[in-house]
């Protein structure tokens, strides 16, 4: 016990001792004194230098992940501005028909489109806005369709391009009647058209208003060909459909 106290005694007072030398030598302001300093600290510096590479690592990939985060941020910002762009636009399109149509129209959103056993799409209008069965339905660009069932606060359209769907529409400088039917997407055909009549392809075909479901001229479709080459009365006449069925999104019902 004795001697392992003056061992710790010995120790202290060494340590003591190196440390008033280290400092009395550092404080010394010959050359070889900075010389050896500048020695020691390029030592600490290259034994110090993975500590300070791995910090800078992650401080590139912690402004790395910051980067990216702000850029997903940016890029989601950029697309809900874009589509508010593209709301903005239809809404002044449809804004600008509203005012132009003798008629009254009654705005709607479609919220879903179905294909089971018609072709038909929900829109978020129903009996609550005075909405009943058979009502026209259209776009910015043309007939979409009519309603086909109603609900409380939505209704179901029958497309233009259901099967069982069909309309009477006159086309042409004479205005002649005929019959307006779908055939594959966006396509159909126009019967009833006499062989007598000139019919150009670029021509839009009405409806005819002779119907007690649609006004009068509400465009259809577009004439796209037409052939007077055949066995019948009648031309054979290919049209498209001018509503935009790929872009559902804001529709009128006429009432």
């Amino acid at each position: 016990m004795i001697f392992s106290r003056l061992l710790n005694k010995d120790l202290i007072a060494l340590l003591i001792s190196v440390i008033c030398s280290l400092i009395l030598f550092f404080n010394n302001t010959s050359r070889a004194v900075i010389l050896i300093q500048a020695d020691l600290a390029d030592t600490i510096n290259y034994l110090t230098y993975p500590q300070k590479w791995y910090k800078n690592i992650f401080s590139i990939k912690l402004e790395y992940e910051k980067n990216i985060r702000n850029l997903a941020l940016s890029q989601l910002l950029i697309a809900k501005l874009e589509n508010h762009r593209v709301e903005n636009i239809k809404l002044r399109a449809m804004l600008e028909f509203k005012d132009s149509k003798p008629m009254a129209l009654i705005p709607a959103n479609v919220t879903n489109k179905n294909s089971i056993s018609i072709q038909t799409i929900t829109i978020n209008v129903g009996k609550n806005d005075s909405i009943q069965k058979n009502l026209p339905v259209l776009d910015v660009t043309g007939l979409l369709g009519k309603i086909h069932a109603v609900g409380k606060n939505a209704s179901q359209v029958q497309l233009i391009t259901d099967k069982n769907f069909s309309v009477s529409i006159r086309v042409g400088e004479d205005h002649s009647l005929g019959n307006f039917l779908p055939t594959i997407g966006k396509y159909g055909i126009l019967q009833g058209i006499r062989k007598s009549m000139n019919l150009f392809p670029g021509e839009i075909a009405y409806t005819s208003g002779i119907s007690d479901i649609y006004p009068s001229d509400i465009p259809v479709a577009k004439v796209i060909s037409v052939n007077k080459n055949n066995n019948n009365p009648f031309q054979d006449v290919v049209v498209e459909i001018l509503s935009d069925l790929d872009n559902l999104n804001y529709i009128f019902v006429i009432q």
